[in-house]
């Protein structure tokens, strides 16, 4: 093997181009649209901009329930006892409910439904309140815990029903993201369309889930919020069977408006998330093998980098085989095999982040590479209808450097 003295490239430090500008109308004061996986960003406006939160605050909640059954404090099936000012608080019909009667001991699953679903203010106090004391001791830890996943949030009580509530729609979008991919159970709760409380039916208020009159498919959560100040807003995720999504929406004049933006906002975001996904992308970042240049592409998706067509390296001193049986592209290198650097510009002949080609979907195809009597088996490969695109930074397995300059967006990888 030889020495390896590399700089890895890592996906943040490509400095890839931004997602293509998606014109968006929204009543929202506030919004964003992540990809669940990635948490990369498809559209956002004012999303840096602290405001209140209103019931979405109780996602914070349910992260910090799920966190102490995760670590054996809590179980779904721990009783809670409800006292009197749980029951006081429970009757306050200025904030949405379910009715707890002191001195009855309600579950932790009973307690999360009524929480997610009807968003109910007082069990989400409940809840806090035996976590850490009170509600002020669970504040403290909701703050405590924002700092930790490096939100830019402010908390002052565990329902949202307090004012001083704040956090940013990119903060809530990516609070929401690790709650899903941690704790994917939570999806149990927010996708039902309803509860059954103590014999009484109470609905999910959020009206983008399937069967709803503003439905958006694949809707299954996650959190609405209303108050005076926060106005209407909304945390969403939807899933399509490939690409998950979250999107907030924040300070909307009307309830109806907050799920007419989310709706708007998922859409940008998995036409992005596919265009993404799905293709091989046009790029101005360039790459060099070896000291020549060879044409680069970019893939935009899930381990987005720097790619290139790995059948382009019969010009760049190896052989290039194909096995049938193992639908395995192997590129070979070929000492005393002349060099004849294949000219860029005929990829350059379209914007940065516009299509190259599709990616084949359900391809068997694998592609490796053997330098020096090192084989390599490249992790991700995207079959393009005769070709194959591998991505750059894998050869940095092998490599003996790769220096990514930013200030030109070239890589050099030296074999």
């Amino acid at each position: 093997m030889r020495k390896k003295a590399a700089i890895m490239l890592t996906a943040a430090a490509l400095l890839l181009e931004p997602a293509r500008a998606l014109a968006a109308e929204l009543t929202s004061q506030a919004a964003c649209v992540i990809d669940a996986e990635t948490g990369k960003t498809y559209y956002e406006l004012a999303s840096a901009t602290p405001l209140a939160p209103a019931s979405m605050t109780k996602v914070m909640t349910v992260y910090l329930i799920y966190e102490q059954m995760s670590k054996g404090l809590l179980s779904k099936n721990t009783m809670i006892t409800a006292d009197a000012q749980d029951e006081f608080a429970s009757a306050d019909e200025e904030a949405t409910n379910v009715p707890l009667i002191a001195g009855t001991a309600y579950s932790v699953d009973e307690l999360i439904g009524a929480i997610l679903i009807p968003s109910a203010c007082a069990a989400s106090a409940m809840a806090g309140k035996y976590i850490s004391g009170s509600e002020a001791a669970f504040a403290a830890l909701m703050n405590k815990t924002a700092a930790e996943l490096g939100l830019n949030a402010y908390y002052e009580d565990a329902s949202g029903l307090s004012d001083n509530n704040r956090i940013t729609a990119h903060s809530m979008a990516e609070l929401a993201r690790i709650l899903i991919n941690k704790y994917p159970d939570v999806l149990t709760y927010t996708s039902k369309p309803y509860i059954e409380f103590r014999g009484e039916r109470y609905d999910n208020t959020n009206r983008l889930l399937p069967g709803e009159d503003c439905e958006y498919p694949g809707t299954d959560g996650l959190k609405t919020g209303t108050t005076t100040l926060a106005g209407c807003c909304l945390t969403a995720t939807a899933y399509d069977g490939e690409v998950r999504l979250i999107s907030v929406t924040m300070d909307s004049d009307y309830g109806t408006s907050r799920f007419d933006d989310s709706a708007e906002l998922l859409n940008i975001g998995f036409e992005q998330a596919h265009h993404d996904r799905d293709n091989v992308l046009y790029t101005d970042m360039r790459l060099f093998i070896n000291g020549s240049e060879i044409p680069s592409l970019v893939y935009a998706g899930p381990n987005e980098g720097i790619c290139f067509i790995l059948e382009d390296l019969k010009d760049y001193g190896f052989n290039i085989s194909w096995d049938p049986s193992s639908m395995t592209v192997s590129a070979k290198e070929a000492p005393g095999k002349g060099i004849a650097p294949i000219p860029t510009g005929i990829y350059r002949s379209s914007p940065p982040g516009t299509v190259f080609a599709p990616i084949v979907k359900d391809s068997a195809l694998s592609a490796s590479i053997s330098v020096n009597g090192t084989e390599y088996t490249f992790e991700h490969v995207y079959p393009l209808n005769g070709y194959t695109a591998v991505p750059a930074d894998e050869l940095s397995a092998i490599a003996e450097s790769s220096i990514w300059n930013s200030a030109e967006k070239r890589l050099d990888i030296r074999l």
